[in-house]
């Protein structure tokens, strides 16, 4: 019998919800440190089925060893424990009891099994990481350089020292983008060649999808990659009223940021795009509206590029097949 055992992961320590009876659990607090971890593993039941939060980076760890272990592990989105809490009326947050609660998310929901990174997909994570903030401190130092610029009284130390840092940086980011890139090119060769013959996706927005979608094998469909990295319309209807309100916004912003920026080159470039963009200007859409609606239509070119194996194919006409009649 499946037992579900929750844990609430923090930066020092995690809280394991062991089942005692089928409604009370034993909870203990534990170092999130590798031999800790090693420990408990060792202790776990034959059928146990771990469920916890997906954390970033204090989750990681746990998440890797478990898997190595061939635990059964479920990761779990924020969202999902947090409005269980509310169904269930909780009152109390403790981490004691968001463990158990959890525990008891895994017997009612039964989520799904996950399937750890593979070691070259956590290191280009860590290498993409790096180069945002790389980037995000680069923007500030550069702005402060700015405004610097018009006072009357400038200080030649503050002006060179901001110089040599805002190199050092342009250097630093030159290296990981380039190590960035070779990686993907030595394990993903050929995902990153389809994406890029699309018009619009460049190199760094095909290895930060690869990154993102892990190589893209985490998706049966376009749209459920397009909800994963936050551009489907939310629609709340009730009644009579339906209502529109922006996007979901769920995912990666930096990758979204990126993918809207690319729907201006779409437009002009790509064939499909430019006639999408065209159509729904035509029909009195805004342009941020058009924009998000290319987004969505590079996603689907990205995916089927990458699924069927092909190159893109701007003049790509889809082919109607008929249902299968089936003899009675």
């Amino acid at each position: 019998m499946k037992m579900y055992i929750g844990i609430d992961v923090a930066k020092d320590t995690l809280a394991v919800a062991l089942p005692q009876t089928a409604t009370s659990w034993k909870v203990r607090s534990i170092a999130n440190a590798p031999d800790a971890i090693r420990k408990l593993i060792k202790e776990l039941p034959d059928q146990a089925q771990v469920v916890l939060e997906a954390t970033g980076s204090y989750s990681v760890l746990l998440t890797y060893l478990l898997c190595q272990a061939q635990v059964v592990v479920s990761v779990i989105n924020p969202k999902q424990s947090h409005h269980f809490a509310q169904l269930q009326l909780a009152v109390t947050k403790t981490d004691e009891s968001d463990a158990v609660l959890l525990a008891r998310y895994g017997q009612l929901v039964q989520p799904p099994h996950y399937t750890m990174e593979s070691d070259v997909l956590l290191r280009l994570k860590q290498k993409r990481t790096l180069l945002r903030h790389y980037k995000k401190q680069q923007r500030s130092l550069a702005n402060l350089q700015h405004a610097f610029s018009p006072l009357p009284v400038q200080d030649a130390q503050v002006g060179s020292s901001l110089q040599q840092v805002l190199s050092h940086f342009q250097t630093a980011i030159t290296e990981v983008t380039s190590e960035l890139e070779q990686l993907t090119k030595q394990h993903f060769p050929d995902q990153l060649r389809r994406l890029t013959s699309i018009q619009g996706i460049s190199t760094t927005i095909a290895t930060a999808l690869i990154e993102v979608t892990s190589g893209f094998a985490q998706f049966h469909s376009a749209k459920a990659l397009a909800k994963y990295i936050g551009v489907v319309p939310v629609i709340y209807q009730s009644g009579k009223s339906q209502v529109t309100k922006g996007i979901c916004k769920t995912g990666d912003p930096h990758l979204r940021g990126m993918l809207y920026m690319a729907s201006w080159s779409a437009i002009r470039y790509n064939k499909p795009c430019q006639e999408l963009y065209q159509r729904l200007k035509a029909a009195g859409k805004a342009p941020k509206v058009a924009l998000i609606a290319v987004v969505n239509k590079l996603l689907r070119q990205a995916f089927a590029v990458v699924k069927f194996d092909q190159d893109f194919d701007p003049n790509y006409q889809p082919v109607l097949r008929p249902l299968p009649c089936f003899l009675t």
